[in-house]
């Protein structure tokens, strides 16, 4: 009897141990394995057989979407209508309202006062104090995403708006207060903003209000010359040339992250979100990923990346 109870009791540490083994390992590998580059290629054939062609996958974004431009086919949705932060992608609807209060060529002058409104540490484009093409402008906010040139663009707009405003802090109050108006009108329920910079943790907007503003200005040439080049030279008023290289590395040809077949659009970070629009050319079609709060740099590009294979090597597509 006593050898009969030491066997069982043997037996029985044996599971215990396998279990526990079990559990521990299930404990650090299930979290593991649902990060979004782990057994990525496994867990979407998972999906693509539960939810047909295209699917949401874990991707790395907070906010996603994918649409085919030329029949507003949406293949890809992740929480397309929940608020994330713009950061400097809200420069997109600043563009797209100013160009609505002033033409291309409307001659700018860049006011000191405004300038020295940008923030330490944020993204410029080394605007001066002298005068600029609206058009310039825009690209020097498109481009290197120049804060500066945002604040030069809100306070021009603001003077447009309320001609007896005092100073550019005051100009660019008009101009935020007309721009949200403007959203709110325009659609974009989701969208609000508080400075034409997007250096505000404070502002909001969707994925999905993202595609309708970069639907619409797309939709104008001068804006897709700007956005699809890598390094763009503006020629002011005098003359003079200022040279701006993308922030996209999409558009970078030493990057790995070099596709021919991306034309633009724009990137955007602030504080630990990184956002990208990117427009694509493939198949004879064109298609618009909107990306919002992915955790780094790289993780955005390659969540946007991993969906240009996909679209690559799509029969669907194809047909």
């Amino acid at each position: 009897m006593k050898r009969k109870y030491k066997r069982r009791t043997s037996r029985f540490g044996i599971f215990f141990v396998f279990l526990t083994a079990v559990t521990i390992a299930g404990v650090f590998f299930i979290p593991w394995a649902m990060k979004p580059d782990n057994f990525r290629n496994e867990k979407n054939k998972i999906n693509s057989w539960l939810n047909g062609i295209f699917f949401q996958d874990f991707y790395n974004a907070k906010s996603l979407i994918l649409v085919d431009l030329s029949n507003d086919n949406i293949f890809i949705s992740k929480r397309e209508n929940e608020q994330q932060l713009p950061a400097s992608l809200a420069k997109l609807f600043v563009i797209e309202y100013a160009a609505t209060l002033a033409d291309l060529d409307s001659i700018v002058p860049a006011n000191y006062e405004a300038i020295q409104l940008t923030k330490p540490g944020s993204s410029v484009a080394n605007i001066d104090a002298k005068k600029y093409f609206l058009h310039n402008l825009f690209a020097a906010m498109l481009v290197p995403s120049g804060n500066d040139a945002a604040y030069v663009v809100a306070d021009y707009c603001g003077s447009i708006l309320s001609p007896q405003a005092k100073n550019s802090q005051e100009r660019i109050n008009v101009f935020m207060e007309h721009l949200n108006n403007y959203l709110q009108n325009q659609g974009y329920e989701n969208t609000i903003l508080y400075d034409p910079s997007g250096y505000d943790v404070n502002a909001l907007t969707t994925v999905s209000d993202l595609k309708s503003v970069s639907t619409h200005l797309l939709e104008k040439q001068w804006f897709r010359d700007i956005v699809s080049k890598s390094n763009y030279t503006a020629t002011l008023p005098d003359g003079s040339t200022q040279t701006w290289r993308n922030t996209n590395t999409f558009l970078d040809q030493t990057s790995e992250y070099y596709n021919e077949n991306v034309k633009g659009i724009k990137t955007g970070s602030l504080s630990n979100d990184y956002n990208l629009v990117v427009l694509y050319q493939q198949h004879g079609k064109e298609f618009l990923i909107c990306s919002l709060g992915s955790q780094s740099d790289s993780s955005r590009y390659d969540d946007v990346n991993y969906i240009l294979k996909t679209i690559d090597e799509s029969d669907y597509l194809t047909k």
